[in-house]
């Protein structure tokens, strides 16, 4: 059997979120599967940790933009594979009958005003294109497939949950990890971009908050990329100028220094209001972090009893669950255990075996 997978976002290299899902899933279906072949559609070379398998070929279009409208369906036109994978975006024109579509989530519909009108409207209709289109639906959590029947009750027949994956190379226990900033004194991170449905403004505040009343003697470490709103984020850093140089933002740090970045850092906290899957807060995990994070969406899927939950609208809330770790050492290690004992039941070879699975099975 051939499957085409759209691999185009894996040939990128400085790849985050999305473009590392469609990496690693690519590189461990051929890991996993020797038995059929593999046609990627992309517009620049394959990456060598997946170039190197006898069992794949390359279909590759000069041209990156427009992809999916265009030079993704001219490809599908000249190729003919027998099942199809659209782990991003709509499933494009010449796409076979048997094609399955991934739903990370479903963000853009319950916060509208981090998206502009036109890509609202796309990503509304890239999700009629999946629901109308694809035989089958990947939804990468509980969360997301209860979040797709609720605004496209008809696909439930059409929806199967599976579970993302992390790279045990790079995330796990660290002994003697490398002290990447240099603080000389504990801190809170958090890892992901800074806006507003990543919750970081009432991490901001419940930070401060810790500091009055509780003098705790940590910095508070934001490591990501400025996102929707981050003016309002800046401007609550900005008002307390006694505390302000205790939080310290690095902005997007590698997959390479990050695992060091987490196995220094006392707690991780993780208090977003909206996540499809929540990829940062398994990393974490797989590092042995001490988890505070928010009792919603998926993230409860992801954690299990490995985290100590709070209310991501109360910021006293935030503050209490942070403290309490903060205050309880051997409480903190007991999670510490739970994280790295909860992170094994998640693996990309598990993922990309379901998703084999599914192929085979359509």
């Amino acid at each position: 059997m051939i499957i085409g997978i759209d691999a185009n976002k894996a040939t990128i290299k400085k790849r985050t979120g999305v473009e590392n899902f469609v990496f690693e899933l690519v590189s461990n279906l051929l890991k996993i599967d020797q038995k059929n072949q593999y046609l990627l559609l992309a517009s620049s070379d394959l990456p060598a940790d997946i170039a190197q398998h006898s069992n794949t070929s390359l279909a590759l279009s000069k041209y990156r933009r427009p992809w999916n409208s265009f030079f993704l369906p001219l490809l599908l036109l000249k190729n003919k594979p027998d099942v199809y994978l659209q782990p991003l975006d709509s499933i494009p024109a010449f796409a076979p009958d048997k094609s399955i579509a991934v739903v990370h989530d479903l963000a853009y519909k319950f916060f509208e005003d981090a998206y502009s009108e036109s890509e609202s409207k796309r990503q509304n209709k890239v999700l009629a294109n999946v629901v109308k289109t694809a035989k089958k639906i990947i939804c990468v959590s509980e969360s997301t497939k209860k979040d797709l029947l609720d605004f496209y009750p008809n696909t439930e027949n059409k929806i199967e949950v599976i579970y993302l994956g992390y790279d045990p190379d790079k995330f796990h226990v660290i002994d003697t990890p490398k002290d990447v900033l240099k603080l000389g004194c504990p801190y809170i991170l958090y890892s992901g971009r800074l806006e507003e449905r990543k919750n970081t403004l009432r991490l901001v505040q419940a930070f401060y908050k810790l500091k009055k009343e509780n003098s705790i003697p940590h910095k508070l470490v934001l490591a990501g990329a400025p996102g929707h709103n981050y003016d309002q984020i800046f401007n609550a850093i900005r008002k307390e100028p006694n505390l302000m140089n205790d939080i310290v933002m690095p902005g997007h740090v590698s997959h390479d220094s990050l695992p060091d970045l987490i196995a220094q850092a006392d707690i991780f906290v993780y208090p977003s209001l909206y996540e499809g899957f929540g990829l940062s807060l398994l990393e974490a995990m797989a590092c042995g972090a001490a988890i505070v994070t928010a009792k919603s969406s998926s993230l409860p899927e992801v954690a299990g009893d490995a985290a100590v939950y709070i209310n991501p609208l109360d910021v006293s809330d935030i503050a209490e669950g942070i403290n309490y770790l903060i205050e309880h050492p051997e409480t903190k290690k007991h999670y510490q255990h739970l994280a790295i004992e909860r992170a094994k039941i998640f693996s990309w070879e598990k993922t990309a075996s379901e998703f084999l699975k599914a192929l085979e099975n359509l």
